[in-house]
């Protein structure tokens, strides 16, 4: 949680993305199975991953919101 909000900087977002680590962490638990090590890593990776693309989308959308409507 602690990197999803750091990078996020929005509690709702940040929250969403915690949840979304989890839901890959189980589609992918099979290939990380007898690999106890490996998990913490692989959490804070694919949190930190998803964290940024998070952030990425809101600033897009607050940009284009800046913009206002496009014109045809």
């Amino acid at each position: 949680g602690g990197v999803c909000r750091q990078v996020v900087r929005d509690a709702h977002v940040s929250e969403d993305v915690f949840q979304a680590t989890f839901l890959h962490l189980a589609r992918k638990a099979p290939v990380l199975v007898g690999r106890p090590l490996v998990l913490p890593g692989w959490l804070y990776r694919v949190a930190s991953r998803l964290a940024v693309k998070a952030r990425r989308a809101a600033d897009r959308r607050r940009t284009l919101d800046r913009a206002g409507p496009v014109r045809p």
